[in-house]
């Protein structure tokens, strides 16, 4: 039987496992705010390119999905 896609939910966007290129986290400056805010970002292979998930505008902790992906892709 053919092995199934693996998702995760990050915010609203259901993400295939294996076609995330590279995620992290970082921080840039808001011109507009004058001040700096932190992201979680997600690139991955298809057209959806990269997402951004602004750590004030997300109900998750930027840091626990950090960890989530990790667990998920990261050999140990």
């Amino acid at each position: 039987m053919k092995e199934l896609p693996r998702f995760i939910k990050i915010g609203d966007d259901r993400i295939n496992i294996d076609e995330i290129v590279s995620y992290g986290l970082a921080t840039d400056w808001d011109e507009d705010e004058d001040e700096e805010y932190r992201y979680l970002y997600v690139d991955t292979k298809k057209d959806e390119g990269l997402f951004q998930y602004n750590e004030d505008d997300v109900d998750f902790d930027l840091d626990e999905k950090i960890s989530e992906l990790d667990d998920l892709l990261l050999f140990r």
